[in-house]
């Protein structure tokens, strides 16, 4: 006898009719029985569909992009795919905006020895100790300038520094044994070095006349393209003689452009203005003495000039339209009395120190150069577009310095890549 069929229902018995078919669908949508059929499942939504990252308008995502903090955003935002790459690589007026609205970060302070008598080379001096930018850069990079000792000289020189821009650290030394040695070092990046020779150039013609001085260097930076820069030196010798010299990093057959002299220009005396005018042939320009103030531009690029006001600083810049165009204006002026009470509780002595402008950032002091050690300088700086304030660090202020600021562009992003 065989045993009842089970069901999950328990035991079956003989006279149960069989469980009914699920009805079948056919290809019109409709069951074998004429009912409905049943509701389908949602469907799965497709990740590489139109709501994928990788569809978003290019100029919506370049909008996006423009409201990142910093560069280092930009260059992960950069890396995430290629079509985002391509978004920011294929279009230099939106790389050119966003690096007006972020700055290059300010990683360091370079300072100058104190005396020009004791071999020494600038001192590295880190903005921010917590700042995770700085740190990455301090574990591969070369701030304590070891390459400026393995330079062979007669005698160990004092090294200076000129100028600082887009990672390059522009210095010269003062010694016995080469008289004006150049060097353009890129602490970020170590086999980018140049030396270059005053004497070998022929900057200074005259050999008789020993009174030569290198009164003005710098360099002239590309944000996009930091492999390719210029420098620039003014030089002087003797009491009335000055020239330019201006070296290109590639000419315009792709190669290295060299040095470029200009002729001498020979300073003039005039009767009312002894010092203060400079004549040659035709030509005429009027040096005005200026205390107290610094040069440079802000984030549009347009040309500035700080100054200080007892315990304000003031801003002009050149006007281009109007009937008053080629004239300097007064623009704005920040009060920082209450900041320097809140912060030193006094108000110092002998007002402030401009040292340097970058990008509308100015740097300043609190106190003037070689002050007694028993009284601490602030370094702080100044936006001269929010009025906010900085407070960077204090120590003796006993020598020149230049704020260090790194590009963060890597080259692997200036050009793109089809295929």
């Amino acid at each position: 006898m065989k045993p009842p069929l089970q069901s999950k229902y328990g035991p079956r018995r003989n006279d149960d009719p069989p469980p009914a078919k699920r009805p079948r669908a056919d290809c019109t949508g409709t069951s074998s029985n004429g009912s409905a059929p049943p509701p389908s499942k949602r469907a799965r939504s497709d990740c590489t569909g139109n709501s994928s990252i990788h569809s978003l308008p290019v100029d919506l995502l370049r909008e996006i992009l423009l409201h990142l903090d910093s560069r280092s955003d930009l260059v992960r935002a950069a890396c995430t795919c290629r079509e985002w790459r391509e978004a920011v690589v294929s279009s230099p007026p939106f790389r050119r905006q966003f690096f007006k609205r972020n700055p290059a970060p300010l990683l360091s302070f370079f300072f100058d020895p104190s005396s020009p008598d004791v071999p020494a080379i600038p001192t590295f001096a880190p903005a921010r100790w917590n700042d995770p930018v700085l740190v990455a850069a301090l574990l591969r990079s070369d701030f304590l300038l070891t390459n400026l000792q393995r330079c062979p000289l007669a005698v160990e020189p004092s090294w200076f520094v000129l100028d600082a821009r887009g990672g390059y650290l522009l210095l010269i030394n003062y010694d016995e044994g080469s008289r004006g040695l150049l060097a353009l070092l890129n602490p970020l990046a170590q086999p980018h070095q140049r030396f270059s020779d005053v004497d070998k150039i022929r900057i200074f013609d005259d050999d008789d006349n020993p009174v030569r001085r290198i009164l003005r260097a710098g360099v002239i930076m590309d944000d996009e393209q930091p492999e390719r820069f210029a420098i620039f030196c003014l030089a002087s010798q003797g009491a009335f003689r000055l020239r330019a010299a201006i070296f290109s990093s590639a000419g315009a057959d792709g190669m290295d452009g060299g040095w470029n002299l200009s002729s001498w220009l020979h300073k003039t005396p005039q009767p009312g203005r002894p010092g203060r005018s400079l004549a040659c042939g035709p030509m005429a320009w009027i040096l005005l003495i200026l205390e107290d103030i610094c040069i440079g531009e802000t984030h549009g690029g347009t040309t500035s000039i700080a100054y200080t006001n007892g315990l304000s600083i003031a801003l002009m810049v050149r006007l281009e339209d109007g009937q008053e165009a080629g004239t300097w204006a007064p623009v704005s002026q920040f009060d920082l009395a209450n900041e320097l009470f809140d912060m030193l509780e006094q108000f110092p002595d002998g007002g402030l120190e401009l040292v340097t402008m970058r990008s509308s950032i100015l740097y300043y002091t609190t106190l003037q150069m070689f002050h007694p050690s028993q009284n601490p300088c602030w370094i702080a700086s100044l936006c001269l577009e929010t009025g906010q304030v900085d407070w960077l660090f204090a120590r003796a202020y006993d020598a020149f310095f230049q704020p260090y600021h790194h590009l963060v562009w890597p080259s692997f992003h200036e050009a793109t890549t089809k295929g």
